[in-house]
């Protein structure tokens, strides 16, 4: 999807978008072969087919802190099938919703085919978390963009976030999904395990709670949960994907 958009590069908007695509230029290669473009002035093409020729670089690179860097955070979502094998969901529990103050219990991370929890006082630390990211090109979370990733910024702030953040709550409702992940998982028809279904943000605090206070059955439950919240990304990741796709495409 990417390489048909052209109203990401500086100097183009949504009115040129449409006047290189109904000129028959649908990606950005029948571009650079044209000459010129029809009602395109010609500073803007020849800007434009140099910022293809830079972005494609980037992408041949796979350089995810260039478009971290120069794609707007609501358009992160058009890397999602260029860095496929890259991708990792991830979601977080902590013990409260401020950063520096309240702290993060558990992180999880998948990868499509396995997932991994990351646990305080356990296996969560910066190296383990490097480690997980380490081939990490694009993040795709719920609401993330705000809670996740500053979360972890502030909390492990030598790894470095600046990864780009295909973020399902913003992108999501562009195709009309609204409100928070469980709501969005039930109007998708996804289901949660029985013993999990009615556990929220608030349980899995308590959940942390008792686990410290000695119950390692409550960690397997939290576990559990994050795991739940963790894997359902990636299922509505390609829902979102598409429906932006064919939106683009109308």
């Amino acid at each position: 999807m990417i390489r048909r958009r052209f109203s990401i590069f500086s100097g183009v908007g949504p009115k040129y978008e449409r006047l290189i695509w109904q000129a028959g230029f649908r990606d950005w290669q029948a571009l650079l072969a044209a000459k010129e473009i029809p009602g395109l002035p010609a500073k803007t093409y020849i800007s434009v087919s140099r910022q293809i020729q830079q972005w494609t670089e980037a992408l041949q690179n796979r350089n995810a802190e260039f478009f971290a860097k120069n794609l707007a955070a609501a358009e992160h979502w058009q890397l999602y099938q260029v860095f496929g094998d890259s991708v990792r969901y991830l979601d977080i529990e902590t013990t409260g919703l401020y950063p520096g103050y309240n702290q993060v219990t558990l992180v999880g991370i998948f990868d499509g085919k396995n997932y991994e929890a990351l646990i305080a006082g356990k296996n969560l630390t910066s190296r383990t978390l490097l480690k997980a990211l380490r081939d990490c090109e694009l993040l795709v979370t719920y609401y993330g963009r705000v809670f996740d990733v500053p979360f972890l910024s502030k909390a492990f702030p030598t790894v470095d976030w600046n990864i780009p953040n295909f973020d399902l709550c913003f992108a999501g409702r562009r195709i009309g999904l609204k409100g928070g992940l469980k709501a969005v998982e039930r109007s998708l028809g996804i289901e949660r395990p029985r013993e999990i279904e009615h556990v929220d943000g608030l349980e899995a605090v308590r959940l942390w709670y008792r686990y410290t206070g000695g119950d390692n059955k409550a960690l397997d439950r939290l576990i559990d949960y994050n795991e739940a919240d963790t894997t359902n990304l990636a299922r509505i990741a390609h829902i979102v994907y598409e429906g932006l796709c064919e939106r683009c495409q109308a």
